[in-house]
């Protein structure tokens, strides 16, 4: 006995995209939000170029069948006073997270000065005169090691070029060596020369320390007071901001800080714990000294 089955052809879910790029584009359109999520990051259009990219799916589905009846992919805002809220819980000195809520410096980068000038348009400069360095530099990054260390030979001045280090740098070195390149400009005798900081780091505790094989200097701020914070909610993306300060002092002004010279700072959410996911941010700059002549003030702006 035959029996006779009827398929019914289910219309097409309704979908809405609020993205002008997916409709114009005339390759492949993304099949699945996980491509477009794709597609968004990867836009060159100027009205999310350096934003937050918030993207949203609704979806209405019939719980019975599971099939989905309409999708919508949409682009979200940010809100200023959300945005503050974000800074808030992750970045602040109490509840409702207390997540970065302290300051470490130390001594662990390379930062040197030139001790030879390079002309501008020198070419093939393979290897550069640097006065000794107080700390070595490795031939990758500080862990995870996801790529060639880079140094910023001018920083600090109107005038830079960064350049790829081919050789490690030990401590007390006198040349860096560097993936051939011409000079950019006229680099004169005591110009900067700093490792450039990345943000694929994710350091512990022992690996910040890791450059610096002659005498560790370190201090951190300890937990931070609710003074130290400062909440901006200037309207739009990219302006909302927090800034976070504190100074560095001496016993015998008022502080604990171990007398030195500084290269590193990190905002970071604890004392001391050898795990990754404890710092946030990185910056590397010359040496600073911090002593009973000389405090040293960190202050650090984050926007979203």
């Amino acid at each position: 006995m035959s029996q006779l089955v009827i398929a019914r052809r289910l219309p097409e879910p309704e979908h809405l995209v609020n993205f002008l790029e997916y409709h114009k584009t005339r390759s492949q359109k993304p099949r699945n939000f996980e491509q477009f999520c794709d597609m968004v990051s990867a836009s060159k259009d100027t009205r999310y170029a350096g934003k937050i990219k918030g993207i949203w799916e609704w979806r209405q589905w019939d719980p019975k069948t599971g099939e989905t009846r309409k999708r919508e992919w949409n682009m979200n805002v940010v809100t200023d006073d959300g945005a503050i809220e974000i800074l808030k819980c992750a970045i602040n000195n109490a509840v409702p997270a207390a997540v970065f809520n302290n300051i470490y410096i130390n001594n662990n980068s390379g930062s040197t000065t030139l001790t030879t000038a390079l002309t501008n348009g020198q070419t093939a400069v393979v290897s550069l005169a640097v006065a000794a360095l107080p700390a070595a530099i490795p031939l990758n990054n500080i862990t995870p090691a996801t790529g060639v260390t880079n140094i910023l030979v001018g920083y600090g001045t109107a005038q830079t070029q960064q350049v790829v280090m081919n050789a490690a740098a030990v401590l007390g070195a006198v040349a860096l060596t560097t993936v051939s390149y011409t000079s950019n400009a006229a680099y004169a005798i005591g110009s900067p020369v700093v490792p450039v900081p990345v943000v694929s780091e994710n350091p512990t505790n022992t690996n910040l320390k890791v450059n610096q094989t002659g005498t560790v200097v370190e201090s951190n701020s300890g937990a931070l007071s609710a003074g130290a914070y400062t909440f901006t909610a200037t309207t739009g993306a990219g302006n909302r901001n927090v800034v976070v300060t504190f100074t560095f002092k001496t016993a015998a002004n008022g502080g604990s800080a171990t007398i030195g010279n500084y290269t590193d700072a990190w905002l970071c959410n604890v004392l001391s714990a050898p795990t990754t996911n404890n710092y946030i941010c990185h910056e590397v700059n010359t040496p600073m000294r911090c002593d009973n002549s000389n405090n040293v003030t960190v202050t650090i702006t984050i926007k979203i």
